[in-house]
């Protein structure tokens, strides 16, 4: 995630950033290169409808916290929809947040859309291997909010499933991004993300780790959810989560500010 309003940030990062948008301009030839990826991945994904879908998932999902940094009175609801599928060729993942903070002191709320997009295409798979399969990965982060603030980063990278040898593990991936941000200086994102269940508990999430940043201090961000899934207890058709995430992001944003956040959580399956 590379939200990074820089409206926010102090004087002296933003005068970084006013100077390293000149050197930003000196390589604003690569930038089209990052969309033409993206878009080119996206193209595949739809031109490959024919295709074998090995697994498909839709969701939307609740959360709910009051110890959020950086926003009014730490507050924050989200609504977000999410989808993630496998396919012969290689799988899709996006979803878009909806945020909406408390009230200021001028009964103004907060809000803020922000969204992911993220293709890979398959290059090769192994058996009997830890490492299952290599992707080519691309990601279109995209987000506004009621400050006026907006952005949109293209990252591209190598990226691998994993065969991690536990219990109940259901999924596990690595992923090494380089990011043409669209506000602060480009950076590179090492993405974990991974999938675990047993006995109707659930615990999944992803660890992301920002650096190489002038612009921004380096940023680590960790954020697991935990879950349990009442689709049997209750004996209906589609999965339905119950449980809280808990949100861990040393220098939020580039700043200096570290969040420890737990929120509680329901989970929607379609």
């Amino acid at each position: 995630m590379h939200y990074n309003p820089s409206a926010s940030l102090p004087l002296t990062l933003n005068s970084k950033i006013k100077d390293k948008n000149l050197v930003k301009k000196n390589l604003s030839f690569i930038k089209p290169l990052a969309t033409a990826l993206v878009a080119t991945m996206a193209l595949g994904v739809m031109s490959s409808s024919h295709a074998e879908m090995l697994f498909s998932d839709t969701s939307v999902s609740l959360l709910y916290g009051d110890d959020y940094e950086l926003v009014e009175d730490g507050e924050l609801t989200t609504i977000t929809l999410e989808h993630v599928s496998a396919h012969t060729w290689g799988g899709v993942f996006f979803f878009v947040d909806r945020l909406q903070g408390a009230s200021d002191s001028e009964n103004n709320k907060f809000k803020e859309t922000y969204g992911e997009f993220s293709p890979k295409l398959k290059l090769q798979t192994f058996d009997d291997s830890f490492i299952k399969q290599v992707n080519l990965e691309a990601q279109y982060e995209f987000g506004s909010n009621s400050s006026g603030f907006s952005q949109d980063n293209y990252l591209v990278g190598i990226g691998a499933d994993l065969n991690v040898p536990i219990s109940g593990m259901k999924y596990a991936s690595a992923s090494l991004l380089h990011a043409f941000n669209d506000n602060t200086a480009d950076d590179q994102q090492i993405t974990l993300v991974y999938g675990w269940e047993k006995n109707n508990f659930v615990i999944d999430g992803f660890v992301d780790y920002s650096f190489n940043n002038d612009d921004t201090k380096d940023q680590l961000h960790i954020n697991p959810q935990i879950k349990y899934n009442l689709q049997d207890v209750l004996g209906i058709d589609n999965r339905l989560e119950v449980g809280m995430e808990y949100s861990y992001w040393k220098n939020k944003y580039g700043t200096d500010e570290t969040q420890n956040s737990p929120s509680a959580l329901v989970k929607l399956h379609f």
